[in-house]
């Protein structure tokens, strides 16, 4: 792995087309409504007390993340050479003198839980980072990266998207050093933006609310939501989690509270128009599904990686001419993704047309060098 400088943003990909707005009689949910999906009375019988909810610090130091960082403080004086220790420190393998911290994408966990278990996802191993990296004298921030949305045609046509969390260091004027798991992987044409300590432990609580939930712990996995929209209450991501979890026990008017502040937050969140659409079909609202049954249709098909993603299953099936209509469309919308040409190529090898193929890999490559560092 390497750690590369960047100092501007050359370009943004436009994930979605234009959002019309939503009619006036989808409305954010009542004070009242919300207190009563936040007070958890109807998921767990009681409400919750503030002093219930979790409490823990996602960038506490331990005695020995001190000690490390001190000594490559130590030897290593510049800026630069401080954050690029560190990166190897933690990623090294053991035979180079690196703690050799592995990836694991279903582990979420502190600061010092990461540096223990020497096992981390990107929001664990950013906080060790940043942590750290402050210890040496470092000015580093958790930086929010925006990934374009992932849809699944062979499953049930869901959508993905995923959060991405990496490190930034501020190392002189404007250079800033940015500190990734897989930096092969990340580029900064993906929208995405500084955030603060407590947005960061925001995405921590909800993450662990996700894993808790998945293990049928309720009430812990309800508890951890409740702290991450304390924390972050704008955190769309988090209400729409929340709507999951009162979803999953057919408490139908707290999941709706929670979805509509979700989409008060964020209009053109895909998940959470989904989202209104399966509980309005539960709750027999069949205007309301309708509705958002068809807002979640215009957005898929105005949406350049969906296309992208109709292009690949029709490829698979052997209808290159298709799959050759869709990544047309998805070009048009979206002109600097490397994938789509890298697609392109193989639609026109499938049609034996060699020069254009060679056309669409020229492309790409050109695309990639802009796109990732």
């Amino acid at each position: 792995m390497k750690i590369c400088v960047w100092v501007v943003t050359v370009l943004l990909l436009s994930a979605c087309s234009r959002f019309e707005p939503h009619p006036d009689w989808v409305q954010a949910p009542s004070q009242e409504a919300l207190a009563a999906t936040l007070s958890g009375e109807a998921l767990l019988g009681r409400p919750v007390q503030v002093d219930e909810l979790p409490e823990v610090d996602l960038f506490e130091l331990t005695p020995a993340m001190k000690a490390m960082a001190e000594e490559l403080a130590s030897i290593h004086h510049s800026p630069h050479a401080r954050a690029q220790a560190l990166h190897r420190a933690l990623l090294g393998s053991p035979m180079q003198g690196g703690m050799g911290i592995q990836y694991s994408a279903y582990v979420t966990g502190t600061a010092a839980e990461a540096f223990m278990d020497r096992e981390v996802n990107c929001l664990s191993f950013t906080a060790l980072y940043v942590a750290m990296a402050r210890h040496m004298g470092l000015n580093a921030r958790v930086n929010d990266v925006k990934l374009p949305p992932n849809w699944d045609l062979r499953d049930d046509g869901s959508v993905t998207v995923f959060r991405h969390v990496n490190a930034k260091v501020m190392v002189r004027g404007r250079d800033t050093l940015v500190v990734d798991l897989e930096m092969g992987q990340y580029s900064p044409a993906y929208q995405q933006e500084l955030i603060s300590d407590q947005r960061a432990e925001a995405q921590f609580y909800n993450n662990r609310a996700m894993e808790l939930l998945s293990a049928g712990e309720l009430e812990p996995s309800f508890l951890h939501l409740r702290k991450a929209v304390q924390l972050d209450p704008a955190a769309s991501y988090a209400w729409n989690n929340l709507g999951n979890l009162y979803h999953r026990q057919q408490l139908y008017p707290e999941a709706e509270a929670a979805f509509l502040e979700g989409l008060r937050l964020e209009p053109d969140n895909l998940s959470l128009i989904s989202n209104l659409n399966h509980l309005y079909q539960r709750m027999g609202e069949v205007a309301k599904a309708d509705y958002f049954e068809q807002r979640a249709r215009e957005y898929r098909e105005g949406n350049p990686y969906y296309l992208y993603a109709l292009a690949r299953e029709a490829l698979e099936k052997g209808d290159a001419n298709g799959a050759y209509e869709f990544i047309q469309r998805s070009l048009k919308k979206e002109g600097e993704e490397p994938r789509f040409y890298r697609l392109a190529e193989r639609i026109y090898q499938s049609q034996g047309h060699g020069d254009k193929a060679a056309a669409m890999a020229e492309r790409a490559r050109a695309s990639e060098q802009q796109m990732f560092l």
